[in-house]
């Protein structure tokens, strides 16, 4: 198989979106839901997935406060990474760049970039349709 025959596992069936620059979020629930491609919930701690713009420390600052480990599971001395080790995805906020991760294992999924070419509501919207239509192609839907 290669890569563009991968396809995301079906457990993922909802996701929660991230605000995101220009709206992007927006455009991208409405069409998550309105071609029932994923639910979109709004509520963290009931989504098998999220959505985000970033890879940055504020992201995933925000995904330990939001999915805690499990009890009993080992934890990584100093998080995620030292603040003297930068990662390599720290500055990975790019218009238009989505992430789809899943928030328990802490694992990039899937990623597109939807190649805006302004910050339009237009152009964010037809952005938006760029990303989805590479998202139903990787869940291996219509």
């Amino acid at each position: 198989m290669i890569a563009a025959d991968a396809r995301l596992s079906p457990r993922f069936n909802t996701v929660y979106v991230l605000e995101m620059s220009n709206g992007l979020d927006q455009h991208l629930a409405n069409r998550l839901t309105g071609e029932r491609v994923l639910w979109v919930v709004l509520e963290p701690n009931r989504a098998d997935a999220v959505l985000t713009e970033s890879l940055d420390e504020w992201f995933w600052t925000w995904l330990a406060k939001n999915y805690p480990p499990a009890p009993g599971a080992p934890v990584t001395p100093g998080g995620r990474a030292s603040p003297s080790r930068r990662s390599p995805l720290a500055n990975s906020r790019r218009p238009g760049m989505v992430f789809l991760v899943d928030p328990r294992s802490k694992v990039v999924l899937w990623s597109a970039w939807g190649h805006p070419r302004g910050s339009s509501p237009d152009e964010q919207e037809r952005s938006a349709d760029r990303i989805i239509d590479q998202l139903k192609n990787a869940l291996g839907k219509k």
